[in-house]
């Protein structure tokens, strides 16, 4: 990938992208808060649609990564306020939002050091 990351990782990080899709089809969630999920890991851990996002915000911002960083971190936590309360009983979820998460930051960090 031109100016973002190897053909290597790329595989690595469709996959992760692939399984946590897999795992919150697979999960007891409300059709709203799947969806929404849905989105934020195709926007946020697709290595093409990411390092296109970062190339966009170069041209606006000195600091891509720290801006879209938060934003990932926000709309996580917009996310989460679409959960029901069934879908936040079980301690599966909170760790597939942590893992969302160092996923992204891994991603980025590759993105960047690239």
């Amino acid at each position: 990938m031109p100016g973002g990351i190897n053909t290597e990782w790329i595989a690595y990080y469709e996959e992760n992208r692939k399984h946590a899709l897999d795992l919150i089809e697979n999960m007891p969630l409300s059709a709203r808060y799947r969806r929404e999920l849905d989105l934020w890991i195709n926007n946020y851990l697709d290595p093409f649609a990411l390092n296109r996002t970062v190339a966009a915000r170069k041209k606006d911002s000195a600091d891509p990564f720290a801006l879209i960083r938060t934003e990932a971190e926000k709309d996580l936590e917009f996310t989460v306020l679409n959960a029901t309360g069934k879908d936040r009983t079980g301690e599966d979820i909170f760790l597939l939002e942590s893992n969302l998460l160092l996923q992204f930051n891994l991603l980025l960090s590759h993105i960047k050091a690239s």
